[in-house]
């Protein structure tokens, strides 16, 4: 095992530089508001997979099962089913919708996840963390906002085994501190 204590906080400052030195993604042009509803939608593949990249791919090849709409992303289970599915193992969610951003200026997203996730506002992959780890948090992902209203949102996630977790973080422009959870009348889907 190699000790990698003297290159940490070098590789700290790099990351914190290279996240000061990123080009927040910008949000374009909110959707129309009518006809939105509370929660976002979800649908199951099954799979044991170990990269969300192998998600992509398999949402084509692989049939996408509804359930039941989440009102926000906040769980973590032990060995129970994942989310709203009726699934312990491999499962991978296609989680769609809208995200409320009624400020101007900039926001910070994280997820704290087990396992990979990738989160897309308007088009644009604002953060991931793709791979099989126990529960930790993705680096901040950051957007822009010049026109506040609802954007479109996915969130890919899959849980490959054992326990799993997804909660959604965020702090809106001209706040401070912790980040609290997007809170759910920040979330809605089309009815359809």
């Amino acid at each position: 095992m190699r000790k990698l204590s003297s290159i940490r906080p070098l590789a700290s400052l790099l990351g914190a530089t290279a996240l000061l030195l990123t080009i927040p993604a910008q949000a374009q042009t909110p959707a129309d508001a009518s006809g939105l509803q509370p929660g976002l939608e979800v649908c199951y593949i099954d799979g044991m997979i170990r990269h969300i990249d192998e998600m992509v791919r398999l949402e084509a090849k692989k049939p996408c099962e509804p359930g039941p709409n989440l009102r926000l992303l906040n769980s973590s289970v032990g060995g129970g089913t994942v989310l709203t599915s009726n699934l312990n193992d491999g499962v991978m969610a296609r989680i769609t919708g809208f995200i409320h951003l009624d400020t101007a200026g900039t926001y910070l997203f994280t997820f704290e996840s087990n396992d990979g996730v990738r989160l897309e506002i308007d088009g644009q992959m604002i953060l991931e963390d793709p791979d099989v780890h126990s529960d930790r948090y993705a680096d901040y992902g950051r957007m822009e906002v010049t026109e506040p209203g609802w954007y479109p949102l996915t969130v890919r996630y899959f849980e490959r085994k054992n326990t799993s977790t997804l909660r959604f973080f965020w702090q809106p422009p001209g706040t401070e501190g912790t980040m609290p959870r997007v809170p759910a009348d920040a979330l809605a889907h089309r009815a359809g």
